[in-house]
């Protein structure tokens, strides 16, 4: 237990007149193993909270929340560095962070970036599959731009070219007619 934790044991609270009494010595004894299992494991939490302090058991939830899977000869030494290093990895992000998140949201194909740098200004057309999609990449771009960075995130209409690929079959499926027909 860290120092934080310390207090006194639980005979001490009580006035010097009860302390010598064996029946008092003998209850707050056995409070004492209680009150300092509970005390290690508030300590435990705390220590978990932070990877430098964390035990075999917080690693583990750390390890979980970041998809890594350690080897079966990996110290905890090696554990925790693997995920302080994961930990931070995308901190600061950069332009090509962001384009890596951007796929990964909208796909390859399903977004277009226009990026001003020299007047810290970013516009981006997403074709959009799911209504809440464009307010997700908001709080996102939010979250990762600069303070000083303005962005405008604007829906990307299928055109004629983009829907020139598809069959007549295929997109009589998504036409308004066949959608008020569902609804009804």
């Amino acid at each position: 237990m860290s120092d934080a934790m310390e207090r006194k044991r639980l005979i001490e609270y009580l006035p010097p007149v009860m302390q010598g009494f064996a029946e008092f010595k003998a209850i707050m004894q056995a409070e004492n193993t209680e009150t300092d299992l509970v005390d290690g494991n508030i300590q435990r939490v705390l220590d978990n909270a932070f990877i430098e302090l964390c035990d075999e058991y917080g690693i583990k939830k750390y390890e979980a929340m970041l998809d890594i899977f350690p080897d079966s000869n990996d110290t905890l030494a090696s554990r925790k560095l693997r995920v302080l290093i994961r930990w931070n990895e995308f901190i600061p992000y950069t332009y090509r962070v962001l384009i890596r998140k951007l796929n990964a949201f909208c796909g390859v194909n399903g977004y277009d970036i226009f990026p001003d740098l020299e007047n810290y200004n970013l516009s981006i057309d997403i074709q959009i599959s799911v209504s809440k999609q464009r307010e997700e990449i908001e709080k996102f771009l939010e979250r990762i731009l600069p303070m000083n960075f303005s962005y405008r995130v604007s829906i990307k209409y299928n055109t004629h070219k983009v829907l020139a690929g598809y069959t007549h079959q295929y997109l009589s499926r998504y036409s308004h007619r066949g959608a008020r027909e569902e609804e009804l």
